[in-house]
């Protein structure tokens, strides 16, 4: 059984504990991330600096970087855990290299719409 992302994160927030989802705080940060792209307050040519990092070109960039913040929570592990890595990267940018390796082999991700 393949499950795509949102039906994923809500079967796991439904047997979770500890975690859930808030849909209105997922769309309230999609809108503000495209509003502030919008005013030119957010630039994404900032965000190309990283081997890892979307391209300023790429039209999926938004959904990129919005697939990182809202994943990029927490990276905290225990003193001499083993860490896990991705393309030899830890934390956030192993996350980067994950979510690259996705894209590149054209996994698709869905957002919500935002009307600005």
């Amino acid at each position: 059984m393949v499950l795509m992302p949102r039906e994923s994160a809500k079967l796991i927030a439904t047997l979770s504990k500890d975690v859930f989802i808030e849909d209105e705080g997922v769309k309230n940060l999609a809108c503000t991330v495209l509003e502030g792209i919008k005013n030119q307050r957010i630039h994404i040519n900032n965000f190309s600096q990283h081997e890892f990092h979307p391209k300023p070109d790429d039209p999926r960039a938004i959904d990129w970087i919005f697939l990182l913040d809202v994943l990029n929570f927490s990276f905290w592990t225990q003193k001499n855990a083993n860490k896990w890595k991705v393309n030899g990267q830890t934390g956030y940018f192993a996350l980067c290299a994950a979510v690259k390796r996705a894209v590149d082999v054209s996994l698709h991700i869905y957002f919500y719409k935002c009307q600005v």
